[in-house]
């Protein structure tokens, strides 16, 4: 039987968060990060990140990771923005899903506690960004409501990558279209 558990990330988790989360970046952007990017992006760089985020968080911070049966099979980072951009939108910086369990639901349930965890927080809205060309994100996004309303150049550590805005103006809009069940 498999079980997915939600729960909050601790510091002791950043040498799990940053293996997740090099091995995922590195499948999503293969064919769209550069080469120099790729070199310079490793375990140790993302545990130095992970680490400075439990030391140091943004307002409003939310880290949660998603296991099955222990697991660590997901994650999502959420929090203000500094971005102005995004204005008064909770920004969700990171939602990563190891490529083993796509398609199980996993990042549908981590969008829909950290939006519910956004709202009572008193967000009104929520928006992410989306790197040109990730059509698997685009896709999710979009079909959870998602709207386009604006685009970015990330200055990011690793390469000036071009950023599409997908938002809820409305949180409520993506809590309810996040807790419908998915179609097959």
């Amino acid at each position: 039987m498999t079980t997915l558990t939600l729960r909050d990330a601790r510091p002791a988790d950043a040498a799990e968060l940053a293996r997740l989360h090099v091995a995922v970046w590195r499948e999503t952007y293969r064919h769209l990060a550069p080469a120099d990017a790729f070199s310079a992006l490793d375990e140790p760089r993302r545990r130095v990140f992970w680490q400075d985020k439990f030391a140091n968080p943004a307002g409003n911070q939310f880290v949660l990771l998603a296991e099955i049966n222990g697991q660590l099979a997901g994650f999502a980072l959420a929090s203000t923005s500094g971005n102005p951009q995004f204005g008064t939108l909770a920004e969700i910086k990171l939602l990563y899903v190891d490529s083993q369990f796509a398609r199980q639901g996993i990042g549908r349930c981590l969008l829909t506690e950290i939006a519910q965890r956004l709202k009572n927080c008193g967000f009104t809205g929520v928006g992410l960004g989306v790197v040109e060309g990730n059509d698997p994100a685009i896709g999710f996004y979009s079909a959870l409501g998602g709207k386009e309303t604006g685009r970015y150049t990330d200055s990011g550590p690793l390469w000036l990558s071009p950023n599409i805005i997908y938002a809820w103006d409305d949180i409520d809009q993506l809590l309810s279209s996040s807790l419908k069940p998915k179609r097959r």
